[in-house]
């Protein structure tokens, strides 16, 4: 008799544990949403699930990426849009230039285009979050290293050297950077450059448009032999026609810079579509993680109902099972 007993009570506690088991399990699958408790549940399901999630952290990675790189090239446009207005100045001072009423204005004009020819040196420096943005992969001060005459940890720098004859004024640009391509990842197999090189944007050697501005102002301030202009004198034919062609050389810098301008808004594009892609891949591949691994919860609410009345029941057996007595046993 103490055999058939204990075998009862195991066989009872068993069947109990097991109840308790599953309402657990129905509690914990409410209260996390998830509808995998342990990895024993589906190992097969714990996979694609690892799997889709990888590949949603990497897509992730991709658009912060191409986001960061974005926000670079809309700061990189609006500062060429500002560089191109500046050459737009001086096309404009050179034009009067050549008017026969302003020739008592040359050394003006000069010093008008000299300042923004400052103000277009520290705009070729711009950086967004601490990068340069035209300097190719040198990028920071502490990897630009001047050189005498030069100071600056810039990768422009508007010098004034010695005064020659064949630049009466001393002025230089020099360039400090490199023309090489930034690049970021896209996908896992394509790559985007992110950068406006100097020489795409600037002209030849990343200076080509400075020196343009450079040749006027001597040519506006200074005669052929080098000595400075009065106010009073007119330009002659011949050097009218040499201002007419600095003027081409500058409309054709212009166009330059337009058209980098244009290709800067190309990549803004191509990378906004590509962030477009990966947030609605992401949402797709997301919609599919949570079939594997969320709870379906009406499903789990019924299945714990269930299991909470089995649970009382079997509660319920157990009292009356084990509420005998050695009385009812001699009966």
């Amino acid at each position: 008799m103490r055999i058939t007993t204990n075998s009862q009570a195991a066989t009872y506690q068993s069947n109990l544990f097991q109840v308790q088991e599953r309402v657990d399990n129905n509690n914990q699958r409410i209260a996390t949403g998830k509808d995998i408790i342990r990895i024993a549940d589906a190992p097969g399901r714990i996979v694609d699930i690892q799997q889709l999630t990888t590949h949603i952290e990497r897509n992730s990675q991709y658009k912060k990426s191409m986001q960061e790189a974005t926000g670079e090239l809309l700061t990189v446009e609006g500062s060429l849009e500002a560089f191109s207005s500046k050459l737009s100045d001086i096309r404009d001072i050179v034009l009067k230039g050549s008017e026969t009423s302003n020739t008592d204005k040359l050394p003006v004009l000069a010093n008008q285009i000299q300042q923004l020819l400052t103000d277009m040196v520290k705009e070729a420096n711009h950086d967004f979050d601490g990068r340069f943005t035209f300097a190719g992969t040198m990028t920071t001060p502490a990897s630009i290293v001047p050189t005498p005459p030069q100071v600056t940890k810039e990768p422009f720098e508007l010098i004034q050297g010695a005064k020659t004859s064949a630049n009466p004024s001393g002025l230089q640009v020099v360039f400090k950077g490199n023309f090489q391509d930034r690049v970021i990842n896209k996908s896992a197999t394509s790559t985007e450059v992110v950068n406006s090189k100097a020489d795409a944007a600037f002209g030849a050697g990343g200076v080509e448009v400075f020196d343009i501005a450079i040749k006027m102002i001597n040519h506006l301030q200074y005669r052929a032999d080098g000595t400075s202009r009065t106010s009073t004198e007119l330009f002659t034919v011949a050097e009218q026609r040499t201002l007419q062609g600095y003027t081409s050389e500058l409309f054709g810098i212009i166009q330059k810079v337009d058209e980098e301008i244009g290709r800067v808004g190309g990549r803004i594009s191509r990378l906004n579509a590509l962030t477009d892609q990966i947030t609605t891949e992401n949402t797709n591949l997301g919609e599919l993680r949570s079939q594997s691994e969320d709870t379906n919860m009406p499903e789990a609410i019924l299945q714990l109902k269930k299991n909470e009345n089995a649970l009382q029941y079997s509660l319920q057996i157990g009292s009356r099972l084990f509420g005998q007595s050695l009385l009812d046993f001699l009966r």
